[in-house]
């Protein structure tokens, strides 16, 4: 017996053609890309937030959107999403906060300016900055948050304002 499929049999054509599109069409779906990785991300903001003075640190990562609360960072791209839980404080979004002027001074102050200056140059208090996250983290736990475009870069800074530590993030 002969089990030997003859090469010139248009059903072995057939079934070459099949599989190769099947291969293709497989192929042409795999993700471009890897997932941003969360961990990373993460990892920066914990060795600031669980650090017992005021610190700082960046994470560039290649993000499309991203979505911070107080206790987790999801980033997702083309090649997927991931998610990963902080270990130390509460996380305060500057994008999140809605008063307009409290979020562009904690945006200067994420960014590297001294928090007492930012203060004394939009004059308003100290007690107001703190109760304008505390109130945005409140928020954040009841509703969530919204996907946000990403910049390429996460920032992450601990800040003390009389007396409490203040972990801000922005991206």
């Amino acid at each position: 017996m002969d089990f030997e499929a003859p090469v010139d049999a248009w059903y072995v054509w057939v079934g070459v053609g099949v599989v190769s599109v099947t291969l293709f069409a497989f192929v042409l779906g795999l993700p471009s890309q890897p997932p941003p990785d969360a961990t990373k991300a993460v990892n920066t903001i914990d060795r600031v937030a669980g650090g017992t003075q005021e610190s700082a640190a960046r994470y560039p990562h290649d993000a499309v959107e991203i979505k911070i609360d107080t206790r987790r960072v999801a980033m997702r791209n083309d090649g997927g999403t991931t998610r990963e839980s902080v270990a130390f404080g509460s996380l305060t979004p500057v994008a999140a906060v809605e008063n307009a002027t409290i979020r562009e001074a904690l945006d200067r102050i994420v960014h590297g300016q001294r928090p007492a200056s930012v203060v004394a140059e939009y004059r308003f208090g100290t007690t107001t900055l703190l109760s304008a996250a505390e109130q945005t983290r409140n928020r954040i736990d009841r509703e969530g948050v919204e996907w946000q475009r990403a910049d390429g870069e996460l920032i992450v800074r601990r800040i003390d304002i009389d007396g409490t530590s203040l972990v801000l993030v922005d991206a």
